[in-house]
């Protein structure tokens, strides 16, 4: 279940049109000009915090329970993705928080689409030619309509409801944890110059390694399925800046019909 649970949130992510990652300077500046979404403040019932220790001599199943007490203390992170989905070619950036605010980057069907999430739950969208187009009629109509302005979309319309599961990252961390006692050990391997521990898990639907701190605290720092798609995570409970765009710069989806070919209905 870890895999096809894995793609389903990506799909999530980038269907939804996930962009402009405030916290890797993306929506044109949006997020320059950004108020500061603070990392909240960790519930009381949270798993206790991993210690700083190194993992030598743990078993996976050990590895497992440190990396996750740590992930579910983390109240803001960025991911990256990159990989093939139903036969495309993605790359998404995110900027997420245990609040739901999230910004980030998504390519996909040879276009790019840019969102911002707010604290207050409501979405903008905002896709470029080539992303309408290849959303069909509908959405080149609604692209021609917004006329390069940010779609507004409240977080109880259908599109919201989805944005927010994978702006959450109680949710994100939720979805990619895996049975501890099922985790087997990998090799040791490094992450962007960081050594790591990796401990994979294999049931009907694949294989997926983790990629985790070996030092420090137990962040998850990788994570690859046997198709080749990779995720990666960083920045973890560093503060992430998101605004809205200017008002003159947005238009209510109201106004254009309905969510209907938003290309946000996965």
């Amino acid at each position: 279940m870890a895999v096809v649970a894995l793609r389903r949130r990506v799909v999530a992510v980038v269907v939804a049109g996930v962009t402009a990652v405030g916290a890797l300077a993306g929506c044109q500046g949006t997020a320059d000009r950004g108020r500061t979404v603070h990392a909240a403040s960790k519930s009381a019932n949270a798993a206790p915090a991993a210690s700083d220790g190194s993992l030598d001599g743990l078993t996976a199943p050990e590895i497992s329970r440190r990396l996750w007490d740590t992930m579910n203390g983390v109240n803001s992170m960025t991911m990256g993705m990159s990989g093939v989905l139903q036969g495309r070619q993605v790359q998404v950036k995110i900027a997420a928080t245990r609040s739901g605010a999230c910004a980030a980057a998504v390519r996909l069907n040879g276009g790019a689409m840019q969102v911002i999430r707010t604290a207050d739950k409501v979405s903008y969208i905002k896709g470029d030619a080539a992303y309408w187009t290849s959303l069909g009629a509908r959405g080149k109509t609604l692209g021609g309509l917004a006329a390069d302005r940010w779609i507004r979309f409240p977080g109880t319309s259908a599109p919201g409801k989805r944005l927010s599961r994978s702006c959450d990252v109680a949710n994100v961390v939720k979805t990619l944890q895996l049975e501890h006692d099922s985790a087997t050990a990998g090799a040791r391997a490094t992450v962007d110059g960081k050594s790591v521990v990796t401990i994979k898990k294999k049931d009907r639907s694949g294989a997926i390694t983790y990629y985790v701190a070996a030092q420090g605290p137990s962040y998850l720092l990788k994570l690859t399925d046997q198709t080749g798609l990779t995720m990666t995570f960083g920045s973890f409970d560093k503060p992430v800046n998101v605004a809205a765009p200017p008002a003159n710069r947005t238009i209510d989806i109201s106004r254009l019909g309905g969510d209907d070919g938003l290309g946000l209905d996965a």
